[in-house]
């Protein structure tokens, strides 16, 4: 990690670590002020449209993590294809984004054990360590796996950052919508991909300088 380190720009490291800053402050203070219940049933109401129903569905599939490794996938065929190195380690990075983010959200889901929101119970519950998906709020992988993409992405084309960003934000607010997550669930699965999409974009930076070298 810190040879990864090295290939980043101090101001860089700045930005990333006062982003995530901001990212875990948020969802520790929608947890502590008990925000997850007001959001849920305002947001949950505007799901009910048809607006918020097709918007809920759109980021259903758009995050999930099936549909994102068959895309990264895609990506690395197609550049070996053409023996394009530079696409071929643009889509193992995000293959490895959605493979690392979302196994990690899965090993929180199931040591935490957080009642979804469609239990009706006070997002407070934790059951603990479970197998059962009714208990697997915290953390969204969802939100985790396309903030990590959006992260790996943003940093080969950083241009194109506030449109990545917003796919994913638009993504992790969805899953709010529909019901599925609190808005400290996505807000920690936020984090979690953003830490490892970074990480991943570090280390796709430094293998393309040594291969240049």
């Amino acid at each position: 990690m810190v040879s990864w380190l090295r290939h980043a720009e101090p101001m860089e490291l700045a930005r990333w670590g006062l982003t995530l800053v901001l990212a875990l402050g948020a969802m520790a203070g929608v947890m502590i002020l008990g925000l997850d219940q007001p959001i849920r049933e305002t947001l949950g109401a505007f799901g009910r449209g048809s607006f918020g129903h097709a918007w809920g569905q759109a980021a259903y599939w758009m995050g999930m993590g099936g549909v994102q490794i068959a895309a990264a996938v895609l990506i690395i065929l197609a550049a070996m294809r053409k023996k394009n190195f530079i696409w071929r380690r643009l889509g193992l990075d995000c293959l490895y984004a959605v493979i690392v983010a979302g196994l990690s959200t899965q090993v929180i889901k199931h040591l935490v054990g957080r009642a979804r929101p469609r239990l009706n119970l006070s997002p407070a519950d934790l059951m603990g360590p479970t197998f059962d998906s009714d208990w697997h709020s915290f953390a969204s992988g969802h939100a985790a796996t396309s903030f990590a993409l959006a992260a790996v992405l943003a940093a080969r084309w950083p241009h194109g950052a506030p449109v990545f960003y917003t796919l994913a934000a638009f993504i992790a607010l969805g899953r709010v919508i529909s019901g599925s997550h609190y808005a400290s669930d996505v807000l920690g699965g936020m984090a979690l991909g953003l830490a490892v999409g970074w990480a991943l974009a570090l280390r796709g930076r430094m293998i393309r300088t040594e291969a240049r070298s």
